[in-house]
């Protein structure tokens, strides 16, 4: 998961370690920043942390890795919209699966980025399922303190109450004595 601020952007230990393991190209300041204190281990007792990235590259990078799931992008949906973007992501990997297995071996073998994609979309998949997950409560996750602050329920509920409250105001005026 990732979460973007007005000058950060704060990427989960496990997309990190996920994004570890794949042959894409990494900005040498992301790399320098996550692994350059030497040996970095993670595991189920950190996967979920965050970590702030500061430098431009680094922010450009991961704003175009739509197979990490933007936080922002899905704080606010309701189940059964989680479950419609689960399933559009699936056939989307169907999809460039049966493209796959319907070519040659010499074929595959130039479009190996094909099986790539695929287990993008499944981390995708699982990644969206924590996001659910985290907001039905089944999963303790902490956010950020700059995202938490910003977006914590009781603020929430605050703003619209005194929102209620000025609009009913404006509707019903107070007599005048």
């Amino acid at each position: 998961m990732k979460i973007t601020t007005e000058n950060a952007i704060y990427v989960q230990k496990n997309d990190i370690a996920f994004l570890n393991q794949t042959d894409m190209p990494v900005p040498a300041s992301i790399f320098m920043q996550v692994f350059g204190q030497g040996i970095v281990i993670i595991d189920d007792s950190n996967r979920f942390e965050f970590e702030k990235f500061e430098d431009a590259s680094a922010i450009t990078f991961f704003k175009e890795q739509d197979w990490i799931v933007d936080y922002n992008a899905v704080k606010d949906l309701k189940e059964e919209e989680f479950i419609e973007l689960g399933q559009s992501i699936v056939e989307e990997k169907r999809r460039i699966a049966e493209e796959f297995n319907q070519m040659t071996i010499e074929e595959q073998q130039n479009h190996y980025d094909m099986v790539t994609q695929c287990e993008l979309l499944d981390f995708k998949i699982y990644s969206l399922r924590d996001i659910l997950w985290l907001k039905q409560g089944r999963l303790k996750m902490q956010l950020p303190e700059e995202v938490e602050a910003s977006s914590s329920p009781r603020e929430t509920a605050s703003k619209q109450e005194k929102g209620i409250q000025k609009f009913l105001k404006r509707v019903f005026p107070t007599p005048k004595k």
